[in-house]
C-alpha cells in the first residue's frame, strides 16, 4: 500500500462522493473554501492498494496554532475509510502519523461520521440496538484519545447529535412522517402567503442581515458577509450549495387575512343570531358561548394582523424576506447548514415551509439523506436549545449520535501546552485585565 498526497480534485471527489461516509466537509471544495482564511491550509491524502486504487482518504485541514507557532491537523468527519477494518485503520493511522510529523503538527483531530448508538427520537438508547463502543476502544488502542461523550451543542467542533431524514420514501409519506404540528405549520405558511425562492449571491446580503437579527435574539456570534460569499463562490458553481429564502407575499397575505377575517365574522354573526333565541336551553347556550369566545379572540387577532399587514404592504408592496437557509450537497446527502429568521411575523411559520421545500427538492434531485446538522444531546424542556430540537424532530428524522472527537498526539509537550498551559495563560490574562479596570 502506498500513501499519497495532493490528490487532484476530480480523483479525490470521485472517491469521497461514493464512499459510504461521504460528507461535504470531506470534499475538495471544502478544503478550498477553508484555505481562503489565512490561518487554514489544506491537503488531500489517501492510501492506494497494489492496483493503484484509493482504499482510504482524507481531506486534511491544517491550522497554525497561536503562540505555539505550530499547526494541528483536523480531519472533519473523517477519515474516508472502513473503520471496522482494524488493520487498514492502523496502517492509515501510522501513515498519517508520519505525515503529521513532516508537517510539524502537534496532534491530529478526527470526529468520524459514525453513529455511536441507536436512539429513539426522544434520545433514549434502544435496547438491542447498534453500539459502537468497541470501535471507540479500537481507536483508543491505536493511540487516539477519546474526548468524551459531550452533549452540549458547542462543546465540539462539529455537533455530536443531529436528526437525519431518509428521503427515499415518497413525498406523500415524508409529509405523513412529520408530526401533526409540523404538517399544520407547513400549511399555515403556505396559506399565509409565504413563498420559497432560491436566492442568488446578491441575496446573501439579505441573508446575512437576517442572520445578525437571529444572533442577537438567540445570543450567538454570527459569521460576516464575506464568509458566506466565499462559501457560495466555492461551493455553488459545482452545485454543492443553495440559498433558500422565505418571502412574505404581502399582497397575497393581505388578501388571505381579509378572506379569513370575513369567514370568522360570518361565523360570529351566525353564533350570535343563535344566541338571540330566548328559548335556548342553558346547556345549548353554554355550548354556543364556548364556540363564540375563541372566534371573537380570533377576530381581534386577525383585525390587528390586517392593520399591520396594510402598513407592511404600503412599505413593501413587492414582499419582504423573513427567513433563509443555506443547504449543502455532496455524494448522496444534503445538509441544512445555516439558518436565519427575522423577528417579524414568525407566527406565519416560514421556517417550516422553507425546510419542507429544501428537503423535498433535495429528494427530487436524487439525494437520499437530509441532515438537519446539529441539536443538543439534552432533550429535556429545560435545555436552552430544546426549541431547536423540537423543531427538527418534527420532520420525522432519526435521532443520530456520533462517536465524538479523537485526538492523536504527535508532540506530547506541544499538546500539553495547547490543551492545559495556554488556557490557563488566557485565564490569567483575563483576570489581570479585569483588575486593571
Amino acid at each position: 500500500m502506498k500513501f499519497i498526497t495532493n490528490i487532484p480534485a476530480d480523483r479525490f471527489n470521485a472517491f469521497a462522493a461514493k464512499h459510504p461516509k461521504n460528507h461535504f466537509l470531506q470534499s475538495y471544495e471544502w478544503g478550498v473554501f477553508k484555505s481562503k482564511s489565512p490561518e487554514w491550509s489544506f491537503d488531500t491524502v489517501g492510501l492506494e492498494d497494489e492496483s493503484g486504487n484509493l482504499i482510504a482518504g482524507a481531506l486534511v485541514l491544517l491550522r497554525q496554532l497561536p503562540l505555539i507557532k505550530r499547526p494541528f491537523i483536523y480531519i472533519p468527519r473523517g477519515y474516508l475509510i472502513d473503520f471496522h477494518q482494524t488493520q487498514l485503520l492502523e496502517t492509515f493511522t501510522l501513515a498519517m502519523k508520519r505525515y503529521a510529523k513532516q508537517k510539524g503538527a502537534i496532534f491530529i483531530k478526527i470526529d468520524p461520521d459514525i453513529k455511536y448508538v441507536d436512539r429513539t427520537v426522544d434520545g433514549e438508547e434502544l435496547d438491542g440496538g447498534l453500539n459502537n463502543q468497541k470501535l471507540v476502544q479500537t481507536l483508543t488502542d491505536l493511540g487516539y484519545r477519546h474526548l468524551g461523550f459531550t452533549q452540549d451543542f458547542d462543546s465540539s467542533i462539529q455537533p455530536r447529535y443531529t436528526f437525519r431524514l431518509d428521503l427515499t420514501p415518497s413525498t406523500k409519506d415524508l409529509l405523513k412522517g412529520c408530526q401533526s404540528k409540523t404538517r399544520y405549520n407547513i400549511k399555515v405558511a403556505q396559506k399565509k402567503g409565504i413563498e420559497i425562492i432560491e436566492g442568488t449571491r446578491e441575496d446573501l446580503k439579505t441573508f446575512e442581515s437576517i442572520m445578525r437579527v437571529t444572533g442577537e435574539r438567540d445570543g450567538f456570534l454570527t459569521r460576516p458577509l464575506s464568509y458566506f460569499e466565499n462559501m457560495y463562490d466555492t461551493l455553488a458553481p459545482s452545485g454543492m450549495c443553495k440559498l433558500y429564502l422565505a418571502k412574505l407575499n404581502t399582497k397575497q397575505s393581505l388578501i388571505g387575512i381579509e378572506e379569513e377575517l370575513a369567514l370568522t365574522e360570518q361565523t360570529i354573526y351566525q353564533l350570535q343570531r343563535q344566541l338571540e333565541n330566548d328559548e335556548l336551553a342553558e346547556k345549548k347556550r353554554a355550548k354556543l358561548q364556548n364556540k363564540l369566545e375563541p372566534e371573537l379572540n380570533k377576530q381581534k387577532n386577525l383585525q390587528q394582523q390586517l392593520q399591520e399587514l396594510k402598513k407592511l404592504y404600503e412599505k413593501h408592496p413587492d414582499g419582504i424576506t423573513m427567513s433563509g437557509i443555506i443547504a449543502t450537497y455532496f455524494g448522496n446527502k444534503s445538509w441544512y447548514l445555516y439558518g436565519a429568521s427575522d423577528n417579524v411575523y414568525r407566527e406565519f411559520m416560514p421556517n417550516y415551509d422553507i425546510q419542507w421545500v429544501a428537503l423535498t427538492e433535495a429528494k427530487e434531485a436524487g439525494y437520499e439523506i437530509y441532515d438537519f446538522f446539529g441539536i443538543s444531546g439534552k432533550t429535556d424542556e429545560s435545555d436552552p436549545l430544546y426549541g431547536l430540537y423540537r423543531f427538527k424532530k418534527g420532520f420525522g428524522g432519526e435521532f443520530t449520535e456520533f462517536i465524538g472527537e479523537f485526538d492523536y498526539v504527535i508532540s506530547p509537550l506541544g499538546y500539553w501546552a495547547w490543551t492545559k498551559l495556554l488556557p490557563e495563560f488566557k485565564k490569567f490574562k483575563k483576570k489581570l485585565k479585569q483588575k486593571k479596570h
